[in-house]
């Protein structure tokens, strides 16, 4: 029999703890305009760990006061069918709904650890993504006009009243209209402008704020993100961004998450996921700091491609990996990662080290350049999904992990990230020689800016990189990465017979943590003229001097600057 009292306490308790929760995040979040204006970058980004932080420890609080509550009763399945039922009765009008059901299944998950999902007790909705049907007011504010002018874009920078002032608003005005009015205007059809929406919450990473809308006119509509920077002189606009894939850039999963306070998050999401539509809903949350409710996002459209598809798994196409078993769906757009049993040689690590890996990742800046991972334990599947080739990959070097139970395959720990082209194929397969070039080069500055977030990638090689959509290239495999002020760049020793290094085995030996760029060349520069275009912009990557300038200015609390665009598209030659 099901005593009604404690389960409305626990739910109660449930309900009342994660409002606790959204309370303490939003007070965080809240915090970045005040950064922003006194340009206090580090304190930013100390608080966003801090933020991430909150999260597990709600759910390890709430999890053990449950246990406490429940007592014999934890694990009854009468129990926790009646919490779920007061649960949603207590939610149903709250703005965070979504949220909150995620929230209980983080409970319930920590709950029954061995058991695979349950939809009798946990909140799971196979239907598609639907937007809400309409905005609150509090969402985005209009700004009247007829036409797009500098008139329009100066009541845009001015709607959020800085303590800061412009550091020059005419000029600023004057640029945006100039990058965008061309665009517009070939819009022949309609210049009638009828709107322009802008969202009230502003978007904070890193040194900048994000304005973010959309200009509506008759027939078409194009959306408008403007990155704000505060230096001394005051605030400037760096860029205008109006293209939708250079948008989705700025959104994208290799980023840390904004600092946006909203009351409204699912409403928010609807509002940009109208905006990119080419973007997950799932990893629109993850955008926002909603990492936990991304996760289940991602999981139910899991299921449901699972559900409308006759994909099978496969092996992920490339050199197969050392530490991980990385497998995919032919035409699902993320990969499913694995750690293996044991490491081939020369690994080393083990693998409480390669999970520590993960964890740091996900909690640190990925600077544009390090592809988030989703962490999941005890997922169940149909036996029938999996090809033999898998499955026996699995069962040979993933016994410690993956559990076959007659037609069922539960796998107890696995990554899930975006599927990306591995580096070295796209090298191979791409025929245009301009796109290969762009893609190259776009690997050195990948590794350059890992560097100037105190990030070095450890093993360097192309096939741990991969290149996205957008021609972008991404660092994806985390098992050796180090901190590069924890790092010893050392140039290879000469030896010969006639000098004094043969009695100096300081000199010729080397320890763990010391690195030889020299070394990086036979690797990161392919052969051909690809390799030679590379090493005329790169060719600093191989010097030791290189990295212990990165070194000594991280050492003296240099906030390097990293942009969520192309450089080419800033306004600074025009400041």
């Amino acid at each position: 029999m099901v005593n009604q009292e404690t389960v409305h306490t626990v739910a109660a308790n449930i309900a009342d703890k994660y409002d606790i929760l959204l309370t303490s995040f939003n007070d965080i979040t809240q915090c970045a305009k005040e950064y922003f204006e006194k340009r206090m970058f580090m304190d930013l980004f100390n608080r966003q760990q801090e933020r991430y932080r909150l999260y597990g420890k709600f759910v390890r609080d709430v999890h053990n006061k449950t246990t406490e509550l429940l007592g014999e009763n934890l694990y009854n399945i009468e129990y926790w069918k009646a919490i779920k039922k007061e649960f949603s009765r207590i939610i149903k009008d709250k703005p965070h709904k979504l949220n909150s059901e995620t929230f209980y299944n983080s409970i319930t998950r920590k709950v029954f650890v061995d058991k695979s999902f349950n939809s009798d007790y946990e909140f799971f909705d196979y239907t598609d993504y639907k937007p809400m049907p309409k905005y609150d007011k509090e969402i985005f504010d209009v700004i009247e006009c007829t036409h797009f002018s500098k008139v329009a874009i100066k009541q845009i920078l001015q709607y959020f009243k800085y303590s800061v002032p412009f550091e020059d608003l005419d000029r600023d005005a004057q640029l945006i209209f100039d990058e965008m009015a061309p665009t517009i205007i070939h819009q022949k059809s309609n210049l009638f402008l009828d709107r322009i929406e802008i969202l009230k919450p502003v978007f904070y990473r890193n040194r900048g704020a994000f304005i973010v809308g959309r200009i509506f006119y008759k027939n078409w509509s194009m959306p408008i993100v403007i990155p704000l920077l505060n230096e001394e002189k005051g605030i400037f606009v760096d860029s205008v961004i109006y293209i939708p894939a250079d948008i989705s850039i700025i959104f994208s999963f290799t980023r840390a998450s904004f600092f946006v306070y909203t009351k409204y998050p699912a409403q928010l999401i609807d509002y940009l996921k109208a905006m990119l539509t080419h973007k997950t809903v799932g990893e629109l949350y993850d955008s926002i700091g909603y990492y936990r409710h991304g996760k289940t996002i991602l999981y139910r459209d899991l299921m449901n491609y699972i559900h409308n598809h006759d994909d099978k798994f496969i092996i992920a196409p490339g050199i197969k990996g050392m530490v991980m078993a990385v497998f995919t769906l032919k035409y699902y757009n993320f990969v499913f990662k694995i750690i293996r049993d044991k490491f081939e040689a020369p690994k080393n690590c083990t693998r409480d080290f390669v999970i520590k890996k993960y964890e740091e990742v996900e909690i640190n800046d990925r600077v544009g350049r390090m592809a988030y991972a989703h962490l999941f334990e005890n997922l169940e599947f149909p036996r029938n999904l999996f090809t033999h080739e898998l499955i026996k990959e699995l069962a040979d070097s993933c016994k410690q992990t993956v559990e076959f139970k007659g037609d069922k395959v539960l796998i107890k720990h696995v990554y899930i990230e975006r599927r990306m082209t591995p580096l070295n194929m796209y090298l191979q397969n791409e025929a245009n020689p301009i796109n290969a070039c762009r893609v190259i080069l776009d690997y050195g500055f990948c590794v350059k800016e890992l560097a100037a977030a105190n990030i070095f990638p450890g093993d360097l090689l192309l096939k741990n990189f991969g290149v996205t959509r957008h021609g972008r290239v991404i660092f994806y495999d985390y098992d050796e990465i180090a901190r590069v002020t924890d790092l010893r760049f050392r140039r290879i020793p000469v030896q010969s017979d006639d000098d004094d290094t043969r009695g100096n085995t300081e000199m010729i030996t080397a320890e763990a943590n010391d690195i030889f760029p020299e070394e990086f060349k036979a690797f990161m520069a392919p052969d051909g003229p690809i390799g030679e275009i590379f090493l005329a912009e790169h060719n600093e990557i191989f010097d030791p001097k290189y990295w212990r300038d990165i070194q000594k200015r991280i050492a003296a609390g240099e906030y390097l600057s990293f942009y969520a665009y192309d450089q080419y598209k800033r306004f600074q030659s025009n400041r």
